[in-house]
């Protein structure tokens, strides 16, 4: 992504206002895109939904949209860091000639995952057979269209990205309004459903288009995947901690029962979607100033070992890594403090503008909190992962789904007003046991990068 961020960064450094405002709406799409769009057609669409669904079926069709993006989320978690390390690494190598038949593949095995593990999942959801079929095509869609942002987070073409993302948003509120007005709920789903497959779609275009040229096929994918089992850990409980509160809330006794499998509890679930809105900007930040800072000193200390500078010019070189971490990183908790305090602050008239229950008061307060850590352990472990220090953001990731599937368990127990700190005192943990690791990494550097290489025949028979 740091390649998107120097480009992006060009924005920002034109004095026109113009640039800056498209830098700042290119950040903010390309960091929260898909979330944000899934958010405000889902509310749209509810808001519309309402005069054409009775009953529970408004619910329904919510907890289709939620429990679709959990699975794929978790799903996808476990391929997306062995795709990108290998997409990384061809990058690197000026390599893209086996991109398109190595997207092909990703997208078949999504795609027949999908369709088998939709298919049992929906078995035992007493709806309409082709709203059955929406829900499948739309877990299809939404897997099709994270591993096209994988593949596209090299590409250039800002425009094309957006305009994909709005026309699928788009076409979802067209399609999901005209068809359920005749056909109710599944006429929602299905309409929901087609547009993210557009979306899927265009991305998939986008991607043929971008990696056009010779094409050659490769078995290489699987060897980082064989290799890689950590970093699968990684991306599958980093996903698993994100939504195992929301699963033991759906599923403890405040949770309700909707149909079938479907459970929710609406109160806790609206909480923490408007709470994740209030990190946007530090996703932002992160995209644009955070890891282009840090990228641009790590690539010249990685350089200068390659041109064998002395020890003394590499212990400098690592300091000012360090250095320019802490400055970036200050700018970016001085703008998240004050919109999380702008936050808590406007809170009453928050909930009093969108008519919200005050019973979402006390888990949105606690989950302000807890996205404002989150998103610091995530880039902390981002930054981690550019070291090789896999292990250690694994357990980082570890902590933060365990701790928060029992410290929520636990906060059950003791009222509404405590429900969301579990999930806090989760992030909490998390950061602390991040921050050790990265200010370690950073700290001895040098060693690290010397002394985790691979000694090769080659250099133990120079030794003889």
């Amino acid at each position: 992504m740091a390649g998107i961020g120097f480009r992006l960064n060009k924005y920002f450094s034109d004095d026109s206002s113009v640039s800056r405002v498209k830098g700042a709406f290119y950040s903010i799409v390309l960091s929260s895109g898909p979330w944000l769009i899934s958010i405000l057609s889902i509310a749209i669409i509810s808001l519309y939904a309402r005069q054409w669904l009775v009953g529970k079926e408004l619910l329904v069709f919510k907890s289709i949209i939620s429990y679709t993006y959990a699975g794929s989320l978790i799903l996808f978690g476990m391929i997306e860091l062995p795709l990108t390390r290998y997409i990384s690494d061809k990058i690197y190598h000026y390599d893209v000639s086996t991109f398109r038949r190595v997207f092909f593949t990703v997208i078949s095995i999504c795609v027949a995952s999908g369709a088998v593990l939709g298919y049992l999942f929906y078995y035992f959801v007493p709806i309409d057979l082709y709203a059955k079929v929406g829900g499948v095509l739309f877990l299809i869609s939404v897997l099709s269209t994270w591993v096209g942002m994988v593949f596209l987070s090299a590409a250039k073409g800002y425009g094309k990205i957006i305009a994909s993302f709005v026309g699928g948003g788009i076409l979802s509120l067209v399609f999901s309004t005209i068809l359920g007005k005749s056909f109710g709920l599944t006429g929602f789903i299905f309409g929901y459903a087609l547009g993210i497959w557009v979306l899927a779609l265009s991305l998939s275009i986008l991607v043929y288009v971008e990696f056009s040229g010779k094409e050659y096929t490769t078995h290489e994918l699987g060897g980082y995947f064989l290799k890689g089992k950590v970093l699968i850990g990684i991306g599958m409980f980093y996903y698993m901690g994100i939504w195992v509160d929301k699963l033991i809330f759906w599923y403890s006794s405040i949770g309700v029962q909707i149909v079938g499998p479907f459970y929710t509890n609406p109160y806790y679930d609206t909480a923490m979607f408007l709470a994740y809105l209030s990190i946007i900007p530090s996703l932002a930040i992160f995209l644009v100033k955070v890891e282009t800072s840090f990228y641009t000193y790590y690539n010249f200390y990685f350089k200068s070992i390659e041109q064998k500078k002395s020890l003394p010019f590499l212990e400098e070189a690592s300091r000012t890594i360090g250095e320019k971490l802490q400055e970036t990183f200050g700018m970016m908790l001085k703008i998240q403090t004050f919109v999380s305090i702008m936050c808590w602050y406007f809170m009453p008239k928050i909930l009093s503008v969108f008519y919200l229950s005050p019973l979402i008061e006390s888990p949105l307060r606690y989950g302000i909190i807890g996205a404002y850590l989150q998103v610091m352990f995530l880039v902390m472990n981002i930054l981690s992962l550019y070291f090789r220090d896999e292990h250690s953001v694994f357990w980082s990731y570890f902590l933060f789904f365990v701790s928060n599937a029992l410290l929520t368990t636990v906060s059950l127990k003791f009222g509404y007003r405590f429900h969301g700190l579990g999930y806090v005192i989760s992030c909490f943990l998390t950061l602390l046991l991040s921050y050790f690791n990265l200010n370690r990494r950073l700290k001895n550097l040098n060693y690290y990068t010397f002394m985790e290489q691979p000694i090769s025949m080659k250099w133990i028979s120079g030794l003889k």
